[in-house]
């Protein structure tokens, strides 16, 4: 992996206590109009996931996040060509614990024993002014891996 994780948005800062599991951890800036607005993020977490098969992986996935996230419903998911090792991209909305309406972009990939995955959030009425970020930022890691 890269020296970087990711290289997070201008202005972006990464957290420095992270759970176990988790990689990286990137925060928007503080809105100063609003300090308690949810802030978007870009969390990197690697998985042991062993010797199951990459399908497996990411079926697991999906069985886990509806029983996790409140009101989990897919948007989109993808597998994505390019490179030598199976990768997706998966697009989700959820409510968050304070009963904002969030969305979930997720790109994913598996080497070796680990799955990395990028996750960015978003309050969803927010997902367009971020969206092409979001983007870019996992395009880059993706050629990073």
């Amino acid at each position: 992996m890269a020296e970087d994780p990711f290289v997070p948005p201008a202005g972006w800062t990464f957290t420095s206590d992270n759970p176990p599991g988790t990689a990286a951890v990137a925060l928007e800036p503080p809105d100063p109009q609003d300090p308690g607005r949810f802030r978007a993020n870009l969390v990197l977490t690697l998985d042991a996931i062993g010797q199951l098969s990459f399908s497996d992986w990411q079926n697991g996935t999906d069985e886990l996040l509806p029983r996790v996230l409140t009101g989990y419903l897919v948007v989109d998911l993808e597998h994505l060509s390019g490179g030598d090792r199976p990768a997706g991209r998966r697009l989700a909305a959820y409510v968050g614990p304070q009963g904002q309406a969030l969305t979930m972009e997720q790109w994913f990939t598996r080497i070796g024993d680990l799955g990395h995955t990028l996750t960015a959030t978003v309050e969803t009425v927010r997902y367009d002014e971020l969206a092409d970020t979001f983007r870019v930022t996992a395009d880059q890691w993706r050629l990073s891996l």
